[in-house]
């Protein structure tokens, strides 16, 4: 940041035409303008900063000015978020921040963002997962900063900003251990900002700095660091019997697909397994007639996860498979020319694809029944269990509600349904409710992937059904899976947030216990009667 010139100034800087500038001077100008608005909490900078980089995006500008124009566009939303204080503020949906989202992900995505510096990358990329850690998106947002990480390891801005989202992720875990081996990656990262190989994009890092030092302080004062390196153990495991379900095992670390908070620190042994589970939940003696028996939301979120699992399973078989299947010989088809790929692999991709995507509908459902929000079972969906009945507005219950994990739940459904969020993110996100509805109810042409540039052209020409090539529908799955996993995550981290209000609020109430057992993995075999 520049010292402030003062408002004389900044009005003059306002009054400044870009006309006859070039495009290097007009982004030079801009930006200046951005950073002394921030500075100075100057609105009327900040607004005019956005006329500019609109008039200045007219012009016929090479990739990485294009990019770049979205970039600035983000940090004058950013100031115009600081100008009206949003980042402290619970609402929902406050337009700035959802402004300054979508010209990150504009950014990221742009044509031009891998051909811009390496510093600027991990900029847009710090900030991005800054924003998204800061809607409630955690795990989604340690994603990005570890892909900023492998632009630059060194990145100062990213390892902070990373141990403060870890920091926060290990506050919402209920299991003693993980959370502790949470904490210790979060102080590492943020102890990590401040080492001799860290490298920072600003003249004066002596701020960020210092909030880092204070945040790696405050876990050490919490949690025996030695101790939790000491027992962390990250690379023993079950790594799997068989040479199939070792690869099985390896390709679900990568993709990050285990419902294990571990998961999200690397490809680390200890991670595999589904370990994700509902915190306790409290109940009154006469909320249901069969309250010896668990709540039903427990059964309820297990046959989520054993969805989920089969699901994963199924889109790791479809995407490994090599060998033409028994049961698809005999089966007689027609070449329509085009390539069309018919297998039993390829239907369980589409499969796995559906029914990861039907979770989301099933998270839905678990939000109504929780918070009560008596919806119309039929008619709940991802898209509209926020929102008053048939009105594109958000629940009063949900409008400033301070839950952190909820709001990272309903900006998950954004990134779905939202008209300009989704058209904004990144390749292997977009047009996933189409896609499923044309698994679901009409034609999904798949042609094979190496095929698509010279047979395909988007929605078919007759405009019956979506053509697709089977890279990109495999990439598609992956990412519905992922998604799947951070709403499974979110979910019950929210109803983890509800449970500790009860409890501050009932700080004398006398709560008897009901002890819930493990299901034995012998009684998940097929029962043949």
């Amino acid at each position: 940041m520049t010292n402030n010139p003062g408002f004389e100034g900044l009005n003059k800087q306002c009054e400044r035409s870009i006309t006859k500038m070039s495009d290097v001077d007009a982004l030079a100008h801009i930006g200046q303008l951005i950073d002394d608005a921030f500075d100075a909490s100057f609105e009327r900078g900040a607004k005019r900063a956005l006329y500019l980089l609109d008039e200045l995006s007219n012009r016929e500008l090479i990739i990485t000015d294009g990019a770049l124009v979205e970039y600035f566009r983000a940090n004058a939303w950013a100031a115009l978020s600081h100008i009206a204080d949003v980042r402290r503020s619970w609402s929902w949906e406050a337009p700035e921040r959802q402004a300054e989202l979508l010209a990150l992900s504009r950014a990221s995505n742009h044509a031009g963002f891998a051909s811009l510096d390496k510093v600027r990358r991990c900029q847009i990329l710090t900030n991005h997962a800054n924003l998204l850690n800061m809607v409630g998106r955690t795990i989604d947002a340690v994603a990005v900063w570890d892909a900023a990480l492998k632009i630059i390891p060194g990145f100062a801005m990213a390892r902070g900003n990373r141990g403060c989202g870890l920091k926060g992720y290990a506050g919402m875990l209920i299991d003693d251990r993980e959370r502790a081996i949470l904490v210790l990656h979060a102080f590492d990262s943020l102890r990590s900002a401040m080492a001799e190989d860290a490298i920072h994009d600003s003249a004066d890092p002596r701020a960020a700095l210092t909030y880092f030092t204070g945040q790696a302080t405050e876990l050490a004062g919490a949690v025996n660091i030695d101790a939790a390196r000491a027992m962390q153990n990250l690379d023993h495991g079950d790594e799997g019997r068989s040479k199939t379900e070792r690869a099985y095992r390896r390709w679900c670390l990568e993709h990050r697909l285990f419902l294990c908070p571990l998961n999200d620190l690397g490809l680390y042994l200890a991670a595999a397994i589904d370990d994700l589970m509902l915190p306790p939940l409290t109940e009154g003696l006469n909320d249901r007639p069969d309250a010896h028996l668990p709540s039903p939301i427990v059964g309820f979120f297990s046959q989520i996860k054993q969805e989920y699992a089969s699901a994963r399973f199924m889109l790791f078989e479809g995407l490994s498979s090599t060998q033409v299947h028994f049961s698809d010989c005999g089966v007689v088809l027609t070449d329509t020319l085009d390539y069309p790929l018919y297998s039993l692999a390829s239907e369980r991709i589409r499969t796995a694809f559906r029914i990861a995507y039907s979770l989301l509908d099933k998270v839905a459902f678990l939000v109504d029944r929780y918070w009560n929000l008596d919806k119309i079972p039929e008619r709940v969906s991802f898209k509209n269990v926020w929102m008053v009945e048939n009105k594109a507005r958000l629940l009063p219950q949900f409008e400033k509600r301070d839950n952190l994990p909820l709001r990272g739940l309903f900006w998950l459904s954004k990134e779905l349904f939202d008209d300009q969020l989704k058209q904004t993110t990144a390749a292997d996100a977009r047009e996933l409710h189409g896609i499923c509805n044309a698994l679901e109810h009409t034609y999904l042409r798949v042609s094979e992937g190496w095929a698509k540039p010279f047979m395909i052209n988007g929605t078919n020409k007759s405009g019956f059904g979506i053509a697709i090539g089977s890279d990109e529908l495999e990439a598609k799955a992956i990412r519905v899976m992922q998604m799947a996993r951070s709403a499974l995550f979110y979910v019950s981290f929210a109803i983890g947030v509800e449970e500790r209000k009860k409890q501050l609020a009932n700080p004398g109430q006398l709560i008897g216990s009901m002890p819930l057992y493990g299901l034995d993995d012998k009684r998940k075999r097929r029962d043949p009667c």
